[in-house]
């Protein structure tokens, strides 16, 4: 088995974060939260297009940091 790239590392890595965020959450915006998550990564993406892949890493980090700030009391997920 081949080790991962560096850019399936850092999505792996956002996954984990993410779903770790989610966890610390109250338990039904956790919820939607975790299946939201789900739900975003699991959407299909060729493997070949490097520069898709990248953008939404880098928009998944910056999201996730908004969310971590301080003031952040809820998280809306719509659906």
């Amino acid at each position: 088995m081949r080790p991962h790239s560096e850019l399936q590392r850092g999505v792996l890595a956002l996954y984990k974060d993410l779903l770790r965020f989610a966890r610390a959450r109250p338990s039904e915006e956790g919820v939607r939260l975790r299946a939201h998550v789900r739900d975003e990564f699991r959407k299909p993406i060729k493997r070949s297009n490097v520069m898709r892949i990248e953008y939404l890493l880098n928009r998944g980090r910056r999201q996730l940091k908004l969310l971590q700030m301080s003031g952040t009391t809820a998280v809306h997920v719509r659906r």
